[in-house]
């Protein structure tokens, strides 16, 4: 049998031993384990006593989340208190498994000894009131209130301690709730604020009785919102502790009548069946454009007959509240039997509503953390647009289920429209756009580079591409479905941390990295850019921006290219369009300005040379050169070196070794 005060996990040996070094003043025993899989199967096997402090080193990061629900699901560790070490728990999956954390204390990367051992020592604290209670309840007693959300109270009233589920109840951990006045948490009227009350006029309350039942009270929670509960204040044989409140959350509000209960699905809070046909009528009658996407769960009634129908009924809530969480608008309504609806107004291109069910589709793809659990689903889409697939609320989700049932006959985590030409063009362009996401997920784009030189051969900067694998041109298909599928930011950073582990630019030579209309918006997709380069020791100096010009965007420009160029970006203007706003085009220093090969294509051969040499003139004049990405289509290079094009680019394979 295995004995310690403090039991540490983790998969990186010098991880352990640094924890071991810096927890020893404590003065406490430890134990070591090099995985999880050899705590659970401890635990399972009795071979463990449970220890005062379990310590997760979540490396990687990504596992921290199925651990917490393993260790949840075991009943030998359903009180094990957890002090997780991890990094990127601001990632978008923390939306979803949120609730796993509430119970736990989390403390990011990188670890200060001083912290660490402040943290355990806390946590020590809250568990030693824990055992206390335990021995002090004992059998049935304890048995029956651990079960509750509990929290104890010293002589002043303040929070002692705070089991696992008050702390997912009321949205802060256990450390954050202990210390606080119970009187912080309740809703109480403005003229009771000042009114000090501690545990002794909690007692006087109670009187002569061992409890007494409250049927509704409010509780404020850490998120901001409130909690109507059902709660009992207590006596407890603890010298110290001699006080608690046991809650548990009321059920959603009773409808005062069958009408408005028929509104809403009791189960997953969501608008029911009634309440959306209400909402498309008036949409409809509009003859505004709209979306409406239908969703079933995939094989619900197989997770139901082997997990059970509790689990059942928990996957669903839990999807429930990731599709609040993952859409940016519209009506979220629950049909009932793991079916959803999503009405989205305003959308009338099928390829926008295709996206979003792919969005939907992904996110619902990843791991559903319960009960100690993982269950995967997927989800099958009908999608119905309005008012080419039906104008009135009935013709609409007639068309919408019907494009359901073709979806589920054809298999499981299929999307089809109601319209069948929409299903030949429109599928085979979201097959190909998620094909692109997989590829840029799984590393499998091909690097290629742009080598901008001069007439004599010398390097001004070098650009990379990413190659769409069997893609017969260099990088232009891969750049498109970026820019189409919304994954623009995320093939800049590919292209940026692929070039940065490359050997160093030669000396006056800029990485070149376009920016697309989206980007110039997002200003935190600019400052990842900028974190990253310093991260590797670089600066945005040594960048050259490749800014796209599109004429219904010059306000934009105007406003983003001063901001730009003070961060210290060196810019180069992209002419792929017609017309030029000469207030945008003296907004910010340029480096160079680029001329696109489709521009180059359509000037008329005769006007062609008269045209680029007033340009090259015109940039000589702002104190910059022009860069011409079509040469050898309509020009050749040195036709336009000749007419003072300053540098001419150069699609290859693998990076230049040198200048």
């Amino acid at each position: 049998m295995l004995t310690a005060d403090l039991l540490v996990v983790s998969s990186v040996a010098a991880n352990r031993a640094c924890l071991a070094e810096w927890l020893a003043p404590l003065g406490l025993s430890c134990c070591l384990l090099e995985d999880e899989a050899g705590l659970l199967q401890a635990l399972r096997q009795r071979r463990l006593e449970p220890p005062r402090l379990l310590i997760v080193d979540g490396h990687p990061a990504d596992e921290c989340y199925p651990l917490l629900n393993r260790l949840q699901g075991e009943p030998a560790a359903a009180e094990l208190p957890v002090l997780l070490l991890a990094d990127n728990l601001a990632d978008a999956s923390r939306r979803f498994y949120s609730d796993l954390l509430f119970g736990v204390e989390c403390l990011p990367k990188p670890v200060n000894p001083l912290r660490l051992r402040e943290r355990a020592l806390a946590c020590l604290s809250q568990e030693a009131c824990r055992r206390d209670l335990e021995g002090s309840l004992a059998g049935a007693d304890w048995g029956r209130v651990r079960g509750e959300a509990l929290l104890a109270l010293d002589a002043s009233g303040h929070i002692r301690y705070a089991s696992r589920h008050a702390a997912r109840w009321l949205r802060l951990s256990p450390l954050a709730l202990g210390g606080l006045s119970l009187q912080s948490l309740l809703e109480l009227p403005v003229t009771a604020i000042d009114t000090p009350w501690a545990a002794t006029s909690l007692a006087r309350a109670l009187g002569d009785a061992s409890a007494l039942e409250l049927p509704r009270l409010s509780l404020w929670r850490g998120d901001g919102g409130s909690l109507a509960v059902q709660a009992a204040l207590m006596r407890l044989p603890v010298a110290d502790l001699p006080l608690a409140l046991a809650f548990r959350p009321l059920q959603a509000a009773a409808a005062d009548d069958l009408a408005t209960l028929a509104r809403v699905d009791l189960l997953t809070g969501l608008p029911a069946r009634p309440h959306l046909e209400e909402a498309l009528r008036p949409a409809l009658a509009g003859m505004q454009p709209l979306a409406l996407l239908l969703l079933d769960l995939d094989h619900l009634r197989h997770i139901n007959e082997t997990l059970g129908y509790d689990l059942g009924d928990q996957l669903l809530r839990a999807v429930a509240t990731r599709l609040r969480a993952v859409r940016e608008s519209g009506l979220l309504a629950s049909l009932g039997g793991g079916r959803f609806a999503l009405m989205v107004e305003s959308v009338s291109d099928y390829r926008v509503a295709g996206r979003l069910a792919q969005r939907l589709q992904a996110q619902l793809r990843l791991p559903f953390l319960l009960a100690g659990h993982e269950v995967f689903c997927s989800v099958s889409v009908g999608i119905g647009l309005a008012p080419s697939a039906g104008d009135d609320a009935e013709q609409l989700l007639r068309a919408a289920e019907r494009a359901l049932e073709r979806a589920k006959a054809l298999g499981r985590g299929v999307i089809q429209f109601a319209a069948a030409e929409q299903n030949r063009f429109g599928i085979e362009r979201l097959e190909r756009e998620t094909a692109f996401h997989q590829a840029l997920r799984e590393e499998r784009l091909e690097l290629g580079w742009r080598a901008w030189r001069r007439s004599d051969g010398t390097l001004l900067a070098l650009q990379p591409l990413a190659r769409w694998p069997g893609e017969a041109g260099q990088g232009g298909e891969a750049a498109r479905l970026a820019e189409e599928c919304g994954r623009a930011r995320e093939l800049s950073e590919w292209l940026l941390r692929r070039a940065l582990h490359q050997p160093s630019l030669p000396p006056g030579v800029a990485l070149g990295l376009a920016l697309t209309p989206a980007q110039l918006v997002d200003a935190e997709a600019l400052d990842q850019l900028a974190v990253r380069l310093l991260r590797q020791g670089g600066t945005p100096a040594q960048v050259l921006l490749f800014v796209p010009w599109r004429t219904d965007e010059a306000g934009l420009l105007r406003r983003i290219l001063p901001q730009l160029a003070a961060q210290g970006w060196r810019l180069a203007l992209s002419l792929e369009a017609d017309g030029v706003d000469l207030e945008a085009l003296a907004a910010a220093r340029w480096q160079a300005l680029v001329l696109g090969a489709e521009p180059l294509r359509r000037l008329a051969p005769e006007a062609a040379p008269g045209v680029l040499a007033g340009l090259a003139a015109l940039a000589g004049k702002m104190g910059c050169g022009v860069f011409c990405e079509g040469a050898g289509a309509a020009f050749s290079r040195a036709e336009l070196f000749a007419l003072g094009i300053e540098a001419c680019s150069e699609d290859l394979k693998t990076r230049p070794s040198n200048s």
